[in-house]
């Protein structure tokens, strides 16, 4: 369950919150002060680590979706840009640090329990490093595009990739 469904308290005077029509919404509102809560999306960045026809994917040890595959994706800190973001989850995932080549979709995530995302996906190429699976990762390896695992972590990661293949049927997909 998303955090602020179990808001229970303002986290500006601390008075418990209760329920407002605010801007043609009903959003948890404090009692006291004026301070309406707004569940904003956050942002994820994923990288799609390309190499000829095959790109990097991660095995998640964490939930959810824990033993599935998906591309090196995480939440972009308050901190860093959205392209720092990648190459950070990238390192921290795979080991690996890479180049990135074009921003290749953005799209919005509704399957993760966690949160809700604006999710920005890079086409990227490895630089350096050793492959090799960090610490939210069971594993980590090179997959044909055309012989990916069969269990795809969230729905957003299956469709990118098939909108992968769909954009490079032959040929190389990395310049």
């Amino acid at each position: 369950m998303a955090w602020h469904a179990e808001a229970r308290f303002c986290p500006l005077c601390g008075q418990p919150l209760g329920e407002r029509d605010s801007e043609e919404v009903i959003r948890k509102a404090c009692t006291s002060c004026r301070y309406s809560l707004y569940p904003n999306p956050g942002t994820a960045v994923g990288a799609l680590v390309l190499r000829g026809r095959a790109l990097v994917l991660v095995q998640r040890r964490i939930e959810p979706y824990r033993g599935c595959w998906g591309f090196p994706a995480g939440y972009q800190e308050y901190h860093e840009t959205p392209e720092e973001c990648v190459v950070r989850e990238t390192f921290e995932e795979t080991g690996i640090r890479i180049r990135l080549l074009d921003l290749f979709e953005v799209s919005y995530t509704r399957d993760d329990p966690r949160k809700r995302a604006n999710l920005l996906v890079y086409r990227a190429v490895a630089l350096d490093g050793v492959l090799e699976a960090g610490p939210d990762v069971m594993d980590v390896d090179w997959f044909a595009l055309d012989s990916l695992p069969e269990k795809i972590a969230f729905e957003n990661n299956a469709r990118i990739l098939e909108d992968l293949r769909l954009r490079y049927p032959t040929g190389p997909i990395e310049p």
